[in-house]
């Protein structure tokens, strides 16, 4: 039996040390400025130490670095310059006529997690006023940035949002991206020194051909000042089911607000229909009995069978048959998700039967307590209770056994990436708020 008292203790620690002031830092070493989708998960864990008031400070962080055009930015450099690469100097905010004028930012997005942790911290948060008082303030700034995903990265009205980079993803190298990836040209890049492989060894992290593509797909954008051309001749442009679910949960929570507030709910319910039809009209592909990301370059599903693709249940978009399918073909299946003779714990975050599976390289197969606790709720959503318990105690053990890391090899429980690893913290501590 783990003790979850000593655990609870040392993730405060880990948030407090982390702790910006403004924004909490999801590594100071390797990440020092504030990252989108870290952010929300972050102000979970200081809402379920009962700081609500530092918790509506990191949303606000994050909402700071909000573009005219709704955009919200997956970094925003507080505290540069630095030593981090890429930085505010390769980005170029600077050039977009949208971008704020007072900090730099980068020119992409991350996934669209803040709209369903708003309403969370609404929804738990004993001083109603201060409460109601945050929603209102933060629902417009929500409602525009999904306004800018269903707009900018949505212009044929098809229920899904597209990225334009695989940081967008938040799953920077997954095997998900090998094909499109494959199409971005790195001739005359420009020499440059990575720092990530300072803190990290790099055969945990992505290879410098991955890291080549990255920086190209960034010059692109930056040669369209991040506009609306750099997005339509992107050779990267793919609909990824865990962004657009997170998109979909959000909005969600948007409609639960809006009505709570009461603003109009009509346009975020045509959002919403609209997901949900596209999610069963282009992701699910009935073959595989699971949910795949599209590449709009081929204009085909992408056959890789990646943890991501159990966010949709997160989001309530597959039905009680697809949920079942998914479970069984896959995520009990020790050839592809479950534990076997090879893997101790769940959830890899790419099926072991995919070829591209490396178990201790970033996103390309370790563990992500992030995707485990979304995967778990999903589970839970759809009634699979002892299966989210059990990813529960799996993840509970890995951070007993190896400490608050980014990321875990499944097959031994060894912490990957850097350590004292923010959302590893939060996410201990504020697990039970990601029910709603």
């Amino acid at each position: 039996m783990i003790e979850i008292d000593p655990l609870r203790k040392a993730a405060a620690e880990v948030l407090r040390r982390n702790d910006r002031g403004e924004f909490t830092a999801p590594s100071p070493r390797q990440y020092p400025h504030l990252w989108l989708w870290d952010a929300g998960f972050t102000a979970l864990g200081w809402a379920a130490l009962g700081d609500f008031e530092r918790a509506y400070r990191e949303v606000r962080a994050a909402l700071r670095g909000q573009w005219r055009n709704g955009m919200l930015p997956h970094v925003v450099f507080y505290g540069w310059p630095s030593a981090y690469f890429p930085g505010a100097d390769l980005w170029r905010s600077d050039l977009a006529p949208e971008a704020p004028t007072d900090l730099p930012t980068s020119g992409i997005t991350q996934p669209p997690v803040l709209g369903f942790v708003i309403q969370i911290l609404f929804q738990h948060d004993p001083d109603r006023q201060r409460a109601s008082a945050f929603a209102r303030e933060a629902f417009p700034a929500l409602r525009a940035y999904h306004r800018w995903l269903h707009t900018a990265r949505d212009p044929e009205g098809i229920g899904l949002s597209r990225i334009v980079h695989p940081w967008e993803s938040g799953m920077d190298n997954s095997p998900l991206w090998d094909a499109p990836l494959s199409r971005v040209q790195t001739e005359g890049l420009p020499p440059y020194q990575r720092a990530d492989v300072h803190w990290v060894h790099e055969e945990q992290r992505p290879r410098s051909i991955e890291y080549d593509r990255f920086l190209a797909l960034i010059l692109h954008l930056r040669s369209h000042r991040y506009g609306e051309s750099g997005v339509r001749s992107s050779p990267f442009r793919v609909y990824d089911v865990l962004f657009n679910a997170l998109r979909h949960r959000s909005e969600e929570a948007l409609f639960v607000m809006a009505q709570a507030l009461g603003e109009p709910t009509g346009e975020i319910e045509e959002w919403l229909e609209r997901s949900r039809a596209a999610f069963q009209t282009r992701l699910w592909d009935p073959e595989l009995g699971f949910f795949l990301d599209w590449d709009c370059g081929t204009d085909r599903r992408i056959p890789v069978i990646a943890a991501g693709g159990l966010v949709a249940l997160y989001a309530g978009l597959a039905t009680p048959d697809q949920a079942k399918e998914m479970v069984d073909r896959h995520l009990r299946n020790p050839k592809a998700f479950a534990p076997n003779g090879g893997t101790r714990y769940l959830v890899p975050t790419v099926s072991k039967a995919d070829p591209g599976w490396e178990p201790r390289r970033y996103w390309r197969g370790p563990i992500w307590i992030n995707l485990n606790a979304l995967i778990a709720y999903g589970l839970a959503r759809y009634g699979f209770h002892e299966l989210a318990e059990e990813i529960h105690r799996h993840t509970l053990a890995l951070i007993a056994q190896s400490g608050f890391h980014e990321y875990y090899d499944p097959r031994t429980g060894e912490g990957l990436g850097i350590g004292d690893f923010t959302w590893s913290a939060a996410l201990l501590l504020g697990w039970d708020l990601l029910s709603g």
